[in-house]
């Protein structure tokens, strides 16, 4: 797939570490420079971040903001959530700018090892990795009616589209 492509998303959230349970229905599209592994990843970020009632966006405009988040009531970004590898630099801006800043990627050693002797000062930030060959999983199993049963739990998500069953360990880096 080449974007831009528009997905209807359903969403059936059974969140068991938040206690929460709900049903979330939108459209919305991959964008031109936005990769599958992104897009899945920012849907997973969506789930995890919807057992609150406050408001939440997904981002699918500006780079720089986050690609999930949730608003409080005058409207300022409360908690951010960014797919991928962040540089330190930018950790840093996010760990001022928001309350809790959580980074949720693919597993990648190599990065999160150059960058755990620097979390230390950066108490707000919390990290988050799954499986690769999960979010590949994902990406092959995508079709344009995105109808997702996703089971959240202390340390795993599981995700059903109806026809395939996929699970992985969530690992909490920091």
């Amino acid at each position: 797939m080449t974007g831009p492509f528009v997905f209807k998303v359903r969403l059936k959230i059974a969140d068991l570490f938040h206690q929460a349970n709900h049903l979330e229905t939108f459209t919305t599209a991959l964008q031109k420079a936005e990769t599958l592994e992104h897009f899945v990843l920012k849907l997973i970020g969506y789930c995890a971040l919807s057992y609150s009632d406050k408001v939440r966006w997904l981002n699918s405009r500006e780079k720089s903001s986050p690609d999930v988040w949730h608003e409080d009531d005058s409207g300022l970004i409360e908690n951010a959530l960014f797919i991928g590898p962040t540089e330190l630099g930018d950790i840093q801006k996010y760990g001022k700018l928001y309350s809790k800043t959580i980074i949720f990627l693919v597993h990648d050693d190599e990065w999160f090892n150059a960058l755990e002797p620097h979390l230390i000062a950066l108490p707000n930030i919390r990290i988050f990795s799954v499986n690769q060959t999960w979010v590949d999983d994902l990406v092959s199993a995508l079709t344009r009616s995105l109808h997702w049963d996703v089971v959240i739990e202390d340390g795993a998500i599981a995700i059903s589209n109806g026809t395939d069953y996929f699970q992985t360990e969530v690992q909490r880096l920091s």
